[in-house]
């Protein structure tokens, strides 16, 4: 007994700092992995913010260089700036350098004398570039602006494509200090922004006034020799700099640019709060030792004197206990045989014992023997201790009836026995399950996720492999769901979506899988059941499409929408995770080609057709890259005089062997396939170079598609169009319907603002067969409306006549002019005489044809009168 104390501090000194070391080791890990989680988000935001500034100013310098090639003498490089609002935000200005090197013209207002620019780098390198690229050049002190900027040149080429000089547009590199601020990155953060040859273009939180303009690759380098991303320490020491502070460095290099971006944070940055509470661990750390020790030396003070060694050795006791009172987590110690010979009040809280049921000396099964965590003590028992016979550490988590989960550290002691740790990590536990809910479950409907599915049907297809469970993969499509969304709202769009989500797991059974794999797009893993597969998952898709079809009530509105399926079975459609999923697709494109609101099963056939379209897709390609897509017009004449006010110009394919191939068909893949905006820039482009031979009182409308608006580069598609053809801006009209406000209409609003500004008209087509048609015409200030054929061709109803006095009515108030489109008879033409509509298009005045066969004047009343 005498030795107690002397036993006591050889015990607990290596505890107490084992537990400091291990929970100050854990720290400094969790905040170099949130380091590194933070540096890869500022430098993903960093890439996509520079890319969309030199994605702008790349675009810029395109169509001016366009509009210079078109009429050098007389191009104005700040009038089009000006017009289309090119040199603005970021850019501080662009600038025309001659073969010669002196500046021709730029942005920023230079009145001195003749500027020599031919010995700056990006005018050298730009005229010595073999291939027509960007090139992205060092920065410079603008002579023009006197500022720092990032020059980005293009070669300029003359009407015979003879280099001409060069266009350059320079960026502010002030830019990287707005960002910078946001970025957050803490003291001795760091954001570089270098080219191709690792030359610092921009930087901040670092001496920019010695690196700019220098080629400076650090490690970056080394790091991204063989790939577009690394994250690693830029270690000061190792580059003998020893007073700066070291780094954890985010580099990536850019795909659509000769960019490299790095972020870094500093390693005291992101140790900071670590090594604060580090601190007040070493002071908890130190208390304890220093009570430990005052206990022991107590000890040896027993001798001289017995009485006043006994009081200070209670009172050393008393301050250990009161230590392992305050300790965060419950602690128990164990002897060689199983016998209790520590813990403190949070270890009896963590297992809810009575302290008075608990006492120094008693065994392991003795402690524990009400508990009702773990069933069979002796193995639980017998497991640990071979576990700390094969390593010092080791650890278990206990998960008590009412969801408590208690994490246990156990440590060997050196004398026989173990110390542990008791931590309740129950709200630790239910955070992660909630974020691995999150990770494989749809947080609107509750259902598997697109992840969750894909690893369903990964476990499906090994079921299937090893024990020949064949199975079957539904997938679903809501019909007209986008209709309700625009009209209501997307809060009753989610809403709805709920309700659905809950009929399909009404129609499902526990075993099958149930998913969310997109905005509108379910999916359904089906097991096997007593039935034929095949039959069991066709019978399941008609209950479903039944189910879903059947009418909602979302706040108060009645709402009806359908669902189109797609089935496929394993083994017979496919044993591969793509092949199934493709097959599945297929069948889902064919229940929408027949109508809608009906499921298809997978067959050979449907396959057949889906490479029959792949093949249209890629026969259209080639026609649209070769410019062999043809564009035929339909004039749209005046009633009063007979004569074409303006033509339409409509696309038409003579494929090679199947001749001329209707719109309908070709139309519908060049959407599918991403192909809508290249051959709507193809037509443009054609229309105002055929427009030119026409008579300089005749406009050419051309049809745009709201996919084109989505492009975002629409208006200067547009611009370089009008500059390559030379045909003047107010005789080209656009035409689009109401698509293009039912998807991001703000934006697309912007854009036919601009449009409006370079001088274009703007026509609303298929008038009246829209939700909102009326609505748009206050929306934005059109030059026309087109009235739908359907309602021309149902003139004999008073009903429609009644509309269309209203429309007329309307437009007149707004100085808008009225077209009748599909007029075939010359009782329609009458009708729409009366009605006060002054413009007609359809076959009773001309079908469309080539441009050299346009005719631009009707038959007289007489004549026409005859032939009807």
């Amino acid at each position: 007994m005498r030795n107690a104390p002397l036993q006591i501090a050889l015990f607990f000194l290596p505890l107490v700092w084992i537990g400091y070391f291990a929970i100050t080791a854990s720290e400094r890990e969790e905040a170099l992995q949130q380091a590194r989680a933070h540096g890869n988000s500022v430098a993903e935001l960093f890439e996509e913010n520079t890319e969309r500034i030199f994605e702008r100013v790349d675009q810029s310098l395109l169509v001016a260089r366009a509009l210079y090639a078109n009429d050098p003498a007389a191009f104005s490089l700040k009038f089009w700036a000006e017009k289309a609002q090119m040199a603005s935000g970021d850019v501080v200005q662009f600038a025309l350098i001659g073969p010669d090197g002196y500046l021709l013209e730029t942005t920023a207002g230079y009145s001195g004398p003749p500027l020599y620019l031919g010995d700056r780098e990006h005018f050298i390198k730009a005229m010595e570039l073999t291939e027509d690229r960007l090139y992205v050049a060092k920065p410079v002190l603008g002579r023009a602006s006197n500022k720092w900027t990032i020059q980005l040149a293009r070669k300029l080429f003359d009407h015979g494509k003879n280099p001409a000089g060069v266009i350059v547009g320079s960026i502010s590199v002030d830019v990287i200090g707005r960002f910078y601020d946001t970025a957050k990155l803490g003291s001795g953060g760091t954001l570089v922004l270098r080219n191709a040859d690792y030359i610092v273009l921009a930087a901040r939180g670092i001496d920019q006034r010695a690196v700019l303009g220098q080629r400076n690759p650090g490690h970056v380098e080394g790091e991204l020799r063989d790939g577009a991303y690394s994250q690693y320490w830029n270690w000061s020491a190792s580059e003998g700099r020893p007073n700066r502070s070291n780094r954890l460095i985010t580099a990536r290099r850019s795909r659509a640019f000769p960019l490299i971006f790095t972020a870094g944070i500093s390693e005291q940055e992101i140790y900071s709060r670590a090594q604060a509470r580090q601190k007040i661990y070493l002071g908890g750390a130190l208390l304890l030792t220093f009570i430990i020790l005052a206990a022991t030396a107590l000890h040896w003070r027993r001798q001289k004197a017995l009485d006043g060694a006994q009081r200070e050795l209670r009172d050393s006791v008393s301050k250990f206990e009161d230590a392992l009172r305050n300790l965060p987590q419950g602690l128990s110690m164990f002897d060689g045989r199983d016998r209790l010979i520590a813990f403190n009040r949070q270890w009896l809280d963590a297992y809810e014992l009575s302290p008075e049921n608990v006492r120094i000396g008693m065994n392991f099964r003795e402690v524990f023997a009400k508990q009702e965590a773990v069933r069979d003590l002796d193995a639980y028992l017998a497991d640990l201790k071979d576990r700390l016979a094969k390593s010092e550490h080791t650890s278990n988590t206990v998960q008590f009836p009412d969801g408590r989960v208690i994490y246990i550290s156990y440590g060997r002691r050196e004398s026989g026995g173990w110390v542990a740790t008791h931590e309740d990590i129950t709200e630790r536990k239910a955070s992660e399950n909630r974020i691995e809910r999150l990770a494989h479950y749809d947080s609107l409907t509750g259902l598997a996720n697109r992840n969750l599915f894909k690893g369903s049907l990964d476990e499906a297809l090994d079921k299937y492999s090893q024990a020949n469970m064949p199975f079957a993969v539904l997938l679903l499509d809501l019909d007209r769901f986008k209709s309700v969304n625009d009209a209501l709202g997307h809060q009753c769009g989610d809403a709805l979506l709920k309700q659905v989500a809950r009929r399909i797991k009404a129609q499902a059974r526990d075993i099958d899988t149930a998913a969310r794999i997109g905005g509108d797009e379910f999916a359904l893993i089906v097991a096997p059941g007593l039935s034929a597969l095949q039959d069991g998952a066709a019978t399941l898709a008609a209950r479903l499409v039944q189910a879903i079809a059947e009418p909602y009530e979302i706040d108060g509105h009645p709402v009806v929408i359908g669902c189109s399926i797609g089935v496929a079975v394993v083994p017979e459609h496919g044993t591969r995770v793509d092949e199934i999923l493709r097959n599945a697709d297929l069948a889902l494109y064919k229940s929408k080609n027949d109508g809608r609101n009906c499921f298809n099963l997978y067959s050979p056939e449907l396959k057949a057709e889906a490479d029959q379209r792949n093949i249209l897709e890629i026969e259209l390609r080639e026609a649209i890259w070769r410019e062999e897509i043809e564009v035929f017009y339909q004039p749209v004449f005046e009633l009063s005089t007979g004569r074409a006010k303006s033509v339409e110009a409509l696309a038409r394919w003579r494929h090679k062997t199947r001749g001329l191939i209707s719109p309908a068909e070709f139309i519908p893949v060049a959407e599918e396939g991403g192909l809508i905006v290249e051959l709507g820039n193809l037509v443009l482009a054609k229309a105002c170079r055929q427009a030119v031979t026409l008579p300089n009182d005749i406009k050419v409308a051309v049809n745009l598609s709201a996919l084109q608006f989505a492009s975002g580069n629409l208006v200067e598609s547009v611009m370089f169009a009008l500059a390559d053809s030379g045909l003047a801006e107010t005789r080209l009209e656009l035409e689009i319907t109401e698509s293009v406000f039912l998807a991001d209409s703000q934006e697309n609003l912007k854009t036919l603002e601009r449009l409006r500004r370079l001088g274009v008209s703007i026509a609303l087509d298929d008038f009246g067969v829209g939700y909102s048609s009326l609505s748009y015409l206050t929306a934005f200030p059109f030059n026309k409306v087109k009235i739908d054929k359907c309602f021309i061709d149902r003139l004999g109803r008073s009903e429609t006549l009644a509309v269309l006095g209203s429309i007329v009515q309307l437009a007149k108030t707004l100085n808008l002019s009225v077209v009748a489109e599909g007029v075939e008879t010359y009782e329609q033409v009458e009708k729409i005489r009366s009605l006060g509509i002054a413009l007609g298009q359809g076959y009773f005045f001309s079908k469309p044809v080539p441009s050299g066969e346009l005719l631009l004047q009707t038959l007289s009343e007489s004549e026409r009168q005859a032939v009807a």
